[in-house]
């Protein structure tokens, strides 16, 4: 089908058509920090998945589409070659025409917030393969929205991707600090950081046995994690495992390493010893808990320096 017409076929989809769509057949719900940009990486160069061309929608916990979809979508109505050409040269894969569609409709996006039946009609351009969404915000939604979805799309699985709480916490305030253009200073300071943590979106992302039993009550066998550590320590293996839980071909050989990491940093300076105080006041008990809880790689996670 070319271009064109999967872009009129989106754009003028009639409300019954779209509250026909299957919509993703996955989400994944963070965590921030805890390695969803790898995952999207192994999934957006695999023959059995079409992922967005966009990794974060924002559907949810966002008025869509945000303020870097938003403007991506209307970057590529005007100069699709250049956008391509730009996303080629930080790792995606090609831009093609459900691509085109995806984002066709992205800009001409118009429904209320949380309309479920929009939002799977963002997953239209994904035919017969695989498709989910990426977006680690999913962490924070409430209870009432998690059993929406569940119901709705009872097919789809979620998948949290988990980190030792006091470092993703913690490099989620690097990330911030950066972005800020902090100074290295200014990224030690124990008061700046204090204030981080106390906000309600940091508290909201940090606490992961939380965020697992809110989707687990609603998507049960659906719903796995799997972790940052093991994506270190055996990437191979783990997203062999990641592949078989959505239904894909583990055996297909991965397009970039399955050590590939876009986002590696050098290591980050020693915490101060007031952070250090804070963090095990913030996550000493969550640690006991997520070995419970999630046994393997978390169970080393209480006895890990702070």
């Amino acid at each position: 089908m070319s271009v064109a017409a999967l872009k009129s076929m989106l754009s003028g989809q009639p409300a019954d058509a779209a509250s026909q769509c299957k919509g993703p057949d996955f989400l994944c719900v963070g965590l921030q920090k805890g390695g969803t940009q790898w995952l999207y990486d192994q999934l957006q160069h695999h023959p059995d998945f079409w992922m967005p061309p966009h990794k974060e929608l924002h559907y949810f916990d966002r008025r869509f589409p945000d303020r870097r979809i938003g403007p991506a979508a209307q970057k590529f109505v005007k100069n699709p070659e250049l956008v391509s050409e730009k996303k080629q040269s930080r790792g995606d894969r090609e831009i093609d025409e459900r691509d085109a569609a995806f984002f066709e409709k992205v800009a001409n996006f118009s429904a209320r917030k949380n309309n479920v039946e929009a939002y799977a009609s963002l997953f239209e351009p994904k035919g017969e393969l695989l498709s989910g969404d990426i977006t680690p915000g999913y962490s924070r939604l409430p209870n009432r929205l998690t059993k929406k979805l569940s119901r709705r799309f009872p097919d789809a699985k979620v998948i949290m991707m988990l980190r030792e709480p006091a470092s993703r916490l913690w490099s989620q305030w690097r990330m911030r600090a950066e972005n800020m253009n902090y100074t290295e200073e200014q990224q030690l300071d124990y008061t700046l950081f204090k204030k981080f943590a106390g906000r309600k979106q940091a508290r909201l992302r940090s606490y992961p046995t939380k965020i697992a039993s809110r989707w687990q009550d609603h998507f049960g066998e659906r719903f796995r994690w799997f972790f940052l550590d093991d994506v270190i320590a055996r990437p191979d293996e783990t997203r062999a495992e990641i592949l078989e839980f959505l239904g894909a071909d583990p055996t297909v050989p991965p397009y970039v390493p399955a050590d590939f990491n876009r986002k590696a940093r050098t290591r980050s300076p020693e915490r101060p010893a007031e952070v250090k105080a804070l963090l095990k006041k913030m996550f000493e008990s969550e640690r006991r808990a997520c070995a419970r809880m999630f046994g393997g790689a978390a169970e080393k996670w209480p006895d890990a320096p702070y």
